[in-house]
């Protein structure tokens, strides 16, 4: 599962080019590959998706994420380098960031680096994050079951 698509579509109606997620919860939420802290970086283009991480999890990436170009970062090659490369082969002006959870420190970072103008993009993503998909409420009602015992399910434990 993932929602690179979703957000994608969302992008033009904020003013938006693209979409930069850094924390763990909405990078899980665009691409559906579970990793924790700040153990890679997505980007959300109009034109196409990019996922970055480190020499730890590329592997593990390239098996789970999909419809998104995967890369890996190193001392050569850092985040701010690949991110600027992915915006200009897909011509972003206006990139949205996670301004409810960036640190300042990395916001500095980010817009001293990146060739684009950043905007706060996190209303944004929330609100993508409340309406549901399907699978996302199979998910739920599973995780329900199991919560109420086995008592009240068809399922049997071992």
């Amino acid at each position: 599962m993932n929602h690179f698509d979703k957000i994608a579509l969302a992008l033009p109606a904020a003013g938006l080019d693209g979409v930069l997620l850094t924390g763990e919860y909405n990078r899980f939420y665009a691409s559906g590959f579970a990793t924790t802290g700040t153990d890679g970086v997505a980007l959300v283009t109009r034109e196409g998706n990019f996922y970055f991480t480190d020499s730890r999890y590329i592997e593990a990436a390239h098996n789970k994420v999909q419809n998104a170009e995967i890369a890996q970062t190193d001392a050569a090659h850092p985040y701010v380098d690949l991110i600027n490369a992915a915006m200009e082969k897909t011509h972003v002006q206006k990139l949205g960031f996670e301004d409810a959870y960036m640190t300042v420190a990395d916001y500095r970072h980010y817009s001293e680096k990146l060739h684009c103008e950043l905007v706060p993009a996190t209303e944004l993503l929330i609100s993508l994050r409340q309406s549901k998909d399907v699978e996302e409420v199979e998910r739920m009602i599973a995780a329900q079951r199991i919560a109420v015992g086995k008592d009240c399910c068809d399922f049997h434990t071992f």
